[in-house]
């Protein structure tokens, strides 16, 4: 079943049902808000937008931390991640981090330390903290 859901800077984004993707803990600082769908803007590649379904206006960039950091790889526990997000195989899961947008582009940050995991089978997500010393604040340019 198609939704539709209005946001002042996106206007009108229609989703089908099937594509939320549900954060029982929610997002650090956003914990109420439990579920999101993630929206591709062309213009915007190759960063997509992580929408709260109960409140459009909170939207969050974010990016593969490919982009960010060749090497990146956290430690991450199956154990851990399949008890939040169910059962998956390494092709389930996405990883993103969150960007925070600069009017200066060299100011232009992403968070390696809270990545989030998305099992797409299961349409679970959540954001974990590593425990590696990645950086908050990791500049995206330069």
């Amino acid at each position: 079943m198609e939704r539709l859901i209005k946001n002042s800077q996106f206007g009108d984004i229609k989703f089908d049902e099937d594509k939320i993707v549900e954060f029982s803990d929610g997002i650090l600082g956003f914990e109420d808000l439990k579920q999101f769908v993630i929206l591709d803007i062309q213009e915007f590649e190759p960063f997509q937008w992580l929408i709260s379904i109960e409140d459009p206006e909170i939207a969050f960039p974010i990016v593969s931390p490919i982009v960010v950091m060749d090497n990146y790889s956290p430690n991450l526990s199956k154990k851990e991640i399949e008890y939040f997000l169910g059962e998956f195989e390494d092709k389930d899961l996405l990883l993103y981090v969150i960007v925070t947008i600069k009017e200066n582009l060299k100011k232009v940050t992403a968070n390696l330390k809270g990545p989030i995991i998305i099992n797409q089978k299961s349409r679970k997500g959540i954001q974990v903290i590593v425990e590696e010393d990645y950086s908050t604040v990791h500049p995206l340019f330069g």
